[in-house]
């Protein structure tokens, strides 16, 4: 019975790594998440969009897309400052899954209380917008935009691009959440150890617990710091070849360019707790920007 049990366990979770890591379609309709604990925040595009245009006059908005799903459209918006004035840019991006809405949520209160001179802080937002209306990690197509920054057989991923290629960003951060407990962050080859230490202890001073462990059961030292080593890379690698699949932050790193990808804990049922985190680690990383 217990051989059973175990073997069940193997079985289902080698079925969840292959949904989530081994395919670019899963579906073909922006499927829920119904297995790994998803607390849901709520979330009201219209209301998302209001929020966004009352940041004017400091910051201006601007629709890069419409995605028709579901008898409506659903905008993907770029938010930027209306001062041209800055010497680095900070590129933000929430809900390329749909369903992680703490990184959505997290992008207005990013903006009014940012203030660090010299620095352009640019968000687009919510990338995934069919998915954040539907509560999926998925597109309106059943696609993964997160595996799709190498064919870039979706809008939403062509949308990104296009950007990271007109505001070539000096850094990137990609708002996410998961079924961990904790908070950590997952680094592309650009970024500095030390500097992404600093930047977990930023949102740790902010009330985030940070994880020891990845979702992959990688031991993190330090807690919250998943960078990317040799061996990682060499499998991203492969992974890009074998599948044709790539996330944002190989993209970036094909590039040079840093990234860190925030990974929250979905399971806390406190709204703002889940949000702060998101603010907290974008206000750490454009004031090391501005230090530097």
């Amino acid at each position: 019975m217990i051989a059973a049990m175990s073997m069940n366990s193997i079985a289902a979770d080698l079925r969840l790594f292959a949904k989530y890591h081994l395919k670019r379609r899963v579906f073909d309709y922006p499927a829920r998440e119904t297995e790994l604990g998803l607390v849901e925040l709520d979330f009201d595009s219209d209301a998302f969009e209001a929020e966004l245009r009352d940041l004017a006059p400091r910051f201006q908005v601007e629709t890069l897309g419409r995605v028709d799903y579901g008898g409506r459209p659903h905008a993907i918006h770029c938010v930027s400052p209306a001062s041209t004035e800055s010497r680095k840019t900070l590129l933000i991006l929430g809900g390329v899954h749909g369903n992680e809405r703490a990184g959505i949520l997290a992008i207005p209160e990013i903006f009014r209380s940012f203030d660090q001179p010299g620095i352009r802080l640019v968000a687009v937002a919510p990338v995934n917008p069919v998915g954040a209306f539907e509560l999926s990690r998925y597109n309106g197509d059943g696609f993964d935009i997160n595996r799709d920054f190498a064919r870039f057989d979706t809008r939403e991923a062509c949308v990104v691009r296009e950007v990271l290629e007109r505001e070539r960003p000096d850094f990137v951060v990609s708002l996410h959440e998961g079924p961990q407990d904790d908070s950590f962050m997952f680094l592309n080859r650009f970024v500095d150890l030390a500097l992404a230490t600093r930047l977990a202890k930023a949102i740790e001073e902010g009330g985030a617990s940070l994880a020891r462990r990845d979702y992959f059961g990688r031991v993190l030292d330090p807690p919250g710091v998943a960078p990317m080593g040799i061996g990682i890379f060499l499998l991203t690698k492969l992974w890009a070849g074998a599948l044709q699949m790539k996330s944002t932050g190989m993209w970036c790193d094909d590039r040079a360019i840093p990234e860190v990808t925030l990974e929250s804990s979905w399971r806390n049922q406190d709204r703002d707790a889940r949000v702060r985190a998101h603010v907290d680690l974008v206000t750490a990383v454009a004031r090391e920007l501005g230090a530097t």
